[in-house]
């Protein structure tokens, strides 16, 4: 393991998670039994000299995917370390730094980790994402991991493109000022919904400079891994103009009344360096009949379920209880939060779903 990502905390946590040595943001789980897997974004909250890291400045750092468990249905954590690491010192896609993913059980047990891969290539580069898959045999660790992705933004350019998604001019693409003066290059945070043994992946892409999107793609179990068996063409939502970036997509699904659910984070940034102030950060909910769409909001106000105030982005479903219309989730607070909460992760809490009602 890198010298740059502490060890597992020793005590247990009680709650919400206040890490002592990392800031953590971006949450994804799943059930394992009574045993419940958290994952989320992390680095650590000094530099290699001891000195206290800015958070606004932790894209300068490599991320690591942090790993807890709770077998008390979420009353205490365990830190278990890092469950994944960039592979640094190559020229692999995911060389410069991880984003967020998710992690779904398959039917001959292991588990499909899909993740965001960004490659290191130069100063100004910094963006550059991909689409990645692993595989867990027990959600503690990686056991494999393909070393090409499922998508990447500059191999599969045309293909992306031709089909009506967003990608800037290749020359530039993950420039760290953004695409066309907007928001940075968006192919990234894939979730895996598994359904009849059909891999589905979804994640946050755009549709124009200013214009957020999800991507939806058919993966196949092949002889050498996976493969993409289609992309889909890019899914909006009603209230999509009220913001530019869609990110962390999850899929939930309630089997008694045939209804899906799909949980996004948003913001309304209208180009990078704009400062946090001036940016709207929401949690929102949607419903459909079908996996296709359309998506209707299903938040308490539209689409809604978590507003700026909460400072509170890319949340995670523990658990759902459809018969009574609730979703009990965690969320990471934002950099906008008090100082003792900012980056770390919340206690549980109901999300009431409007439609269930």
């Amino acid at each position: 393991m890198s010298t740059w990502i502490p060890a597992a905390h020793s005590e247990p946590f009680v709650g919400g998670i206040v890490h002592p040595t990392l800031y953590l943001w971006d949450a994804w789980s799943y059930l394992d039994g009574d045993k419940i897997h958290l994952y989320c974004l992390a680095v650590s909250r000094t530099d290699s000299e001891g000195r206290r890291l800015d958070p606004a400045k932790r894209n300068e750092r490599p991320f690591h995917v942090r790993h807890f468990v709770s077998s008390d249905d979420a009353k205490t954590w365990t830190d278990a370390g890092c469950f994944q690491e960039p592979t640094t010192g190559s020229s692999s896609f995911d060389s410069r730094t991880l984003w967020s993913g998710s992690i779904a059980p398959l039917a001959d047990g292991n588990k499909l980790v899909a993740y965001t891969g960004v490659r290191e290539n130069g100063p100004d580069l910094t963006f550059q994402q991909s689409i990645g898959l692993a595989i867990s045999r027990d959600g503690s660790r990686i056991d494999h991991r393909y070393k090409e992705p499922i998508s990447c933004c500059y191999r599969d350019w045309q293909t992306i493109t031709d089909l009506g998604y967003y990608l800037g001019d290749k020359s530039g693409l993950g420039h760290q000022s953004g695409e066309a003066g907007g928001p940075i290059l968006a192919w990234r945070d894939p979730f895996v919904f598994v359904e009849d043994d059909l891999i589905h992946l979804f994640w946050g892409a755009k549709v124009g400079s200013h214009q957020s999107a999800l991507a939806h793609a058919l993966i196949n179990k092949a002889d050498s891994g996976f493969e993409m068996s289609r992309l889909c063409e890019p899914v909006t939502v009603p209230d999509g103009h009220e913001f530019t970036q869609l990110e962390l997509p999850k899929i939930l699904y309630d089997g008694e009344r045939g209804r899906y659910y799909l949980l996004i984070s948003t913001c309304n940034r209208l180009f990078e360096g704009q400062t946090d102030a001036e940016v709207d950060k929401r949690v929102r909910l949607y419903s459909s009949s079908s996996l296709n769409g359309p998506w209707l909001p299903d938040g308490k106000d539209g689409s809604t379920i978590l507003r700026d105030d909460r400072h509170m982005f890319g949340l995670t479903v523990l658990d759902a209880d459809f018969e009574r219309g609730e979703l009990r989730c965690i969320a990471p607070y934002t950099d906008a939060a008090d100082e003792r909460l900012r980056l770390t992760l919340s206690e549980p809490f109901a999300v009431k779903l409007r439609s269930a009602a």
